[in-house]
């Protein structure tokens, strides 16, 4: 069920950005997912949770998808 509603945004050794919600952009939750502490640590708008990410998880190395492409983040 949680697969019709969310989408992975960004994803790395340390953490996911997962996108929730079917909706706009504008209108949807994004949070983050800290793989060592199995916790979600920040939860908002693409812009808080992005500022987040970038501050806290972007140095780390990045998982590649199925395709071979980087997550990159939805637009907004």
């Amino acid at each position: 069920m949680l697969n019709n509603i969310t989408n992975i945004v960004r994803s790395n050794k340390n953490a996911v950005m997962v996108r929730i919600g079917n909706g706009s952009a504008k209108s949807a939750i994004y949070t983050i997912f800290d793989t060592k502490t199995q916790s979600n640590t920040y939860t908002g708008s693409l812009s808080s949770v992005r500022t987040a990410w970038n501050a806290h998880y972007r140095n780390s190395r990045q998982f590649v998808t199925k395709n071979g492409l980087n997550h990159r983040y939805m637009g907004a």
